[in-house]
């Protein structure tokens, strides 16, 4: 037992022993702070496997409906212009309606992205996909005449609401489309 004691009263050995518990104590520190406090990344489980021939349902492409494309147009001259917002309080869903009001509707702060549109003649459309129960439109508007703003794609959306004599559209998506531009060299 004098042979163990002596051996560890020496400084070198002290020394040591100290330099192994801090490595000791600092490793313990960090498997706890890998294990509780960083997790890493979530993984997502992985979705569930297809059965063999199941294929995903496509929504069946309809022939337009001309009521779409007439609450899509007074959409246009009433929100996006920002002349008689009222009328145009009535177009939107909820969803792009957001919390707003028909009197905060009315002051044009509205999240409809406005342009100055030429609406006194047909502006360039395409249809991205009409299913029953939505349409999507790509729309080319250009500003009226003495307006320097550059022509604008646009992304209009509509979504039918109701069902027999109480169907309806309303405008669910407006936004701005456009390619990113890539700097060239």
């Amino acid at each position: 037992m004098n042979a163990l004691a002596s051996r560890l009263s020496s400084p070198r050995v002290q020394r040591r022993l100290f330099w192994i518990g801090g490595i000791v104590l600092a490793t313990g520190v960090v498997a706890v702070i890998v294990t509780t406090v960083w997790t890493g990344p979530k993984q997502e489980p992985p979705p569930p496997p297809i059965a063999r021939g199941q294929v995903p349902k496509q929504e069946k492409t309809v022939p337009l409906d001309p009521a779409a494309q007439k609450v899509g147009e007074e959409f246009i001259r009433t929100a996006v212009l920002r002349q008689h917002l009222a009328e145009s309080y009535a177009l939107v869903a909820p969803v792009l309606r957001q919390n707003f009001t028909l009197k905060t509707w009315e002051t044009g702060n509205i999240p409809v992205v406005p342009y100055p549109a030429d609406v006194s003649g047909p502006s360039r459309v395409k249809i991205e996909y009409s299913y029953k129960d939505s349409v999507l439109f790509t729309i080319l508007l250009l500003p009226k005449k003495g307006d320097k703003t550059k022509p604008q794609l646009f992304h209009l959306g509509l979504h039918a609401f109701g069902t027999g004599a109480h169907r309806h559209w309303l405008v669910d998506y407006w936004a701005p489309f456009g390619v990113p531009k890539i700097p060239l060299g």
